[in-house]
């Protein structure tokens, strides 16, 4: 990779402990870091006569916003360019489009990758260096390489944005599925802890009476709140009632472990994994999306452990359970199947879904190719599936009859420890 060299940068963010962990990242990374907590303060340190040439803004700030703070830049033409990031928390695609509309180059959300953040800062700085090429050199050195360079720069960062908003479709929509699942057990503990506390207060209650009628002559009176109360419906139900409680927690601790090893953020590094279990961890996570649409068939074969990057492969899986429920109109079936051959594992995805014709069979891999809808896919999906197959020495494949299905196979050979390097 080359060498950036790190330009003066400012830090528009009015949350102190945000605005302080991105100071103390940037000065690691060496950038000549100005800050402000509020946008009218940014804005004139942006018009002044020397401003950073990058500049990080919070989308909400006290005063003028980010968005604000954006489109009062871009309006004066301000040279030499600044490159604007817009920080934001909010998620959705709408939200993207406004933030870049409104004049911003890039767009991160909260809470900041940092391994993101270096490479979105690389970008911008690719950009600067082209900007200052072309304004500082003579006519005679803006030549056809130039140019090429600034096309290959400029498309760069067209396919980093498409990526980047793909990714956020696809965050809100593991978002909400998580959200769905975890809502339902949770629900039921809230309910069944409710009623527990009343029986808890009713046995209290029966307690305390025994305890003041303790001796009595008559055992009638104790009777009569025993069945008033309903004491003994209660001691058998608390049973009931704690049993599903237990079983629901345990079932938001799955949802939340698979969501962890779905994501593996500390795990990026090649490692010894099992392919069957990051399906299924990848099936917990998008389970919302499929078990009201099809059927799902699972035919799991012995395969052994192998070296990979299990994070990459859960994103293919994911990209690919979700293309084929898409495929299917109303209700169909699903199907995977694992197995081991030649020293390789092989997974197939089998859909009933509408089919791809044949003409467009063979551009699948290609980027920016999409069968959907304009607005419903950028085309990238499959082709980032396709490469991070190839990063695993494996070949992905696709087969298809229109009105029938698809068949997605992947093979990845075999990886030991000692393979790995």
């Amino acid at each position: 990779m080359q060498t950036i060299t790190h330009s003066k940068i400012l830090i528009a963010e009015d949350d102190a402990v945000s605005q302080q962990m991105l100071y103390l990242i940037l000065k690691k990374m060496d950038y000549e870091v100005i800050r402000t907590d509020n946008g009218t303060s940014a804005l004139e340190i942006l018009s002044s006569d020397s401003p950073p040439q990058i500049a990080i803004i919070d989308w909400l700030m006290p005063g003028l916003n980010g968005i604000e703070v954006c489109e009062a830049i871009r309006s004066m033409g301000k040279e030499p360019y600044i490159y604007m990031i817009l920080l934001s928390g909010k998620i959705e695609k709408e939200d993207i489009i406004e933030g870049i509309s409104s004049g911003a180059d890039d767009y991160i959300t909260k809470p900041l990758n940092i391994s993101e953040l270096k490479v979105r800062l690389n970008a911008a700085n690719r950009v600067i260096k082209l900007e200052n090429i072309l304004r500082n050199k003579s006519d005679v050195l803006l030549n056809q390489q130039y140019e090429l360079e600034a096309a290959i720069s400029n498309l760069q960062l067209a396919q980093s944005r498409i990526i980047h908003q793909e990714k956020m479709a696809s965050v809100g929509q593991l978002a909400a599925g998580v959200a769905h699942e975890i809502n339902n057990p949770v629900g039921y503990i809230t309910s069944n802890l409710g009623t527990l506390r009343e029986y808890g207060e009713s046995l209290t209650e029966y307690i305390t009476f025994l305890s003041d009628k303790f001796p009595v002559e008559s055992a009638s009176e104790i009777i009569e709140k025993y069945t008033k109360l309903d004491i003994k419906y209660i001691l058998e139900d608390m049973g009931q009632l704690i049993s599903e409680s237990l079983n629901g927690a345990e079932r938001v601790k799955k949802i939340v472990q698979n969501l962890k090893t779905f994501s593996r953020v500390d795990e990026s590094d090649c490692q010894l994994s099992d392919i069957n279990e990051c399906i299924e961890s990848t099936l917990d996570i998008i389970w919302n999306e499929l078990k009201y649409k099809v059927d799902l068939k699972k035919e799991y074969g012995e395969i052994p452990r192998t070296m990979c990057y299990p994070q990459q492969l859960n994103q293919v899986f994911m990209n690919l359970l979700i293309n084929a429920v898409q495929s299917i109109d109303n209700k169909g079936e699903i199907g995977i199947k694992t197995w081991s051959e030649n020293n390789s594992i092989n997974i197939s995805i089998t859909d009933t879904g509408s089919g791809i014709p044949p003409d467009k069979l063979q551009k699948v891999f290609e980027p920016f190719f999409t069968t959907k809808e304009p607005g419903k896919g950028t085309g990238l999906g499959l082709s980032i599936c396709y490469e991070i197959i190839k990063k695993h020495k494996g070949e992905m494949t696709v087969q298809s009859e229109i009105g029938k299905g698809t068949v997605f196979t992947v093979q990845i050979p075999v990886m030991e420890e000692s393979d790995s390097g």
